[in-house]
């Protein structure tokens, strides 16, 4: 039988767990024999050992060709590689028949919709009474519900001063 490399470096790992587990072992209840953890161990380093390692390692020669250009075995293993979902499909097109959807060259810079000459435009925007909004449904009426907000112009609100006091409806609040 043939084990590839990665079979075997998990049977020396299972064998050196093995190892470890008979160190950490306690009994659970009085006269319990110990298992024989190192007989476990060699055995699984025994079976391993005596098996051959597979080498199956490729040596691929991979560069900006088509399929068709590349040996068979490196083609397959880049077309099941460009198959497996992570890159777009076009990629996998592009080196089987060098077949591409979109065409070749730069990207078109975007269309401007200003004539040469025009001025350049600036938005403002102003509101001079109130706006209303939809707020919710109501399932008894069927309507939309306004919801009213009320513009207050040019107002900025500023932080009054430290130590300064602000009347309330209810006390006087020092503002720290």
């Amino acid at each position: 039988m043939v084990l590839t490399r990665e079979e075997k470096h998990k049977a020396y790992i299972e064998a050196k767990n093995t190892l470890e587990l008979g160190q950490k072992w306690q009994r659970l209840v009085p006269g319990e024999r110990r298992p024989n953890f190192e007989k476990a161990a060699a055995t699984t380093l025994r079976n391993a050992l005596g098996h051959k390692t597979a080498e199956h390692r490729h040596v691929l020669d991979i560069s900006n060709r088509l399929m068709h250009q590349h040996e068979p075995a490196t083609a397959r293993i880049l077309e099941r590689t460009l198959q497996n979902g992570i890159v777009h499909p076009d990629v996998l097109h592009s080196f089987r028949d060098d077949y591409r959807t979109a065409p070749r060259g730069y990207p078109k810079p975007p269309r401007s919709y200003l004539h040469p000459g025009d001025a350049v435009p600036e938005l403002y925007i102003s509101h001079d009474s109130d706006i209303d909004y939809v707020s919710h449904f109501n399932v008894n009426t069927g309507d939309y519900m306004p919801h009213d907000h009320t513009w207050l112009g040019h107002h900025v609100a500023h932080r009054p001063a430290p130590m300064s006091t602000v009347k309330t409806d209810t006390m006087r609040d020092v503002i720290v």
